[in-house]
């Protein structure tokens, strides 16, 4: 079930008033003259009901939604309140005996604080969101918290905590699709077979690769715990093989360091990650010294080239000058 993201005792606290800190009491719940015209508009409204929208009006901002049980909040906001509207506290206790007064004063709330329930389109928007952050992340309580915290940015009134999982729930599945159709052409049989290689205790490590890989990371990477996949790959059998200049001109095989890089230069990058780099290193080094095709084929530089082709020209335009004479 959706629900079994959190335990019990996790779902009730996030359906009522969590603990309050110094700053979050001063800038939530400090009433502007506005807001106590708005609580107070001079008659028809009694004390318990003008205690009680006060702590529905700070509380909205606060926490993106608004518990049922309103007497519930902590008693530091209510006696913060209480002072700034001359109520004793006891009032509170008796706030909310109906329902439907909770729910009027929410609306007007809203209203007020220029807040919107989570209708339609509020729901789709927040439907995007989610499949976009299910994309990245895969934890449900993450993914709770990030929904939370778009529905506040975007001043929509939280939804029931139930209704709010099942979306999270709805969007990790289909991050799980989608993310599939995005990979399938990569899944050929032996790169699965090598994924399914992942599950499979290793007895170098003691675990299963993907719990290594999860649990120590690429930053804790050392020689006696073995390789990730893909370098573990890169060093199985012998190197790729590179274009090297002499073969292109003429001349002799590799050189003797070369030879040492491709032969015990594997061996030793199997031992140790720092030789590994410089193989990497290497190889790359020798790939962007092979010339492009179509320069000249002799072992001369690209300036060399250049001389020689500025002095063709010269030559050619002093005969063609000697023969208009």
């Amino acid at each position: 079930m959706a629900t079994r993201v959190f335990a019990d005792d996790e779902l009730e606290r996030l359906r009522g008033f969590p603990e309050i800190n110094k700053e979050e009491l001063i800038r939530f719940f400090t009433l502007t003259p506005a807001d106590v015209g708005f609580i107070d508009p001079g008659r028809g409204r009694s004390p318990k009901d003008r205690i009680g929208l006060a702590v529905q009006l700070c509380t909205l901002p606060w926490l993106g939604f608004v518990p049922d049980d309103v007497a519930s909040a902590p008693p530091a906001a209510v006696a913060r309140l209480s002072e700034r509207l001359q109520i004793p506290v006891g009032e509170l206790r008796l706030y909310g005996t109906r329902k439907q007064t909770r729910t009027d004063h929410l609306r007007e709330v809203t209203g007020y604080l220029n807040w919107k329930s989570a209708k339609a389109l509020q729901l789709k928007e927040l439907d995007e969101f989610l499949l976009a952050r299910a994309m990245e992340h895969d934890s449900p309580s993450l993914l709770f918290r990030l929904a939370c915290e778009h529905l506040a940015a975007s001043r929509v009134v939280r939804p029931g905590v139930v209704s709010l999982l099942e979306r999270v729930a709805t969007a990790r599945a289909e991050a799980g699709r989608e993310t599939y159709q995005r990979v399938r052409h990569l899944l050929t049989p032996k790169l699965m077979s090598e994924l399914d290689g992942l599950l499979s205790v290793d007895p170098l490590i003691g675990t299963t690769r993907l719990n290594w890989l999860t649990a120590v990371g690429p930053g804790h990477i050392t020689a006696g715990q073995g390789y990730p996949l893909f370098f573990r790959r890169l060093l199985r059998g012998p190197p790729p093989r590179l274009p090297d200049q002499g073969a292109q001109h003429g001349d002799a095989g590799p050189s003797a360091g070369q030879a040492g890089e491709d032969g015990s230069g594997q061996r030793a990058a199997a031992e140790d990650p720092a030789s590994a780099r410089r193989v990497i290193a290497g190889a790359h080094a020798r790939r962007h010294q092979v010339r492009a095709p179509g320069s000249i084929g002799r072992s001369h530089d690209v300036r060399g080239d250049h001389h020689v082709t500025a002095g063709r020209r010269i030559s050619q335009r002093r005969r063609g000058f000697a023969h208009r004479l």
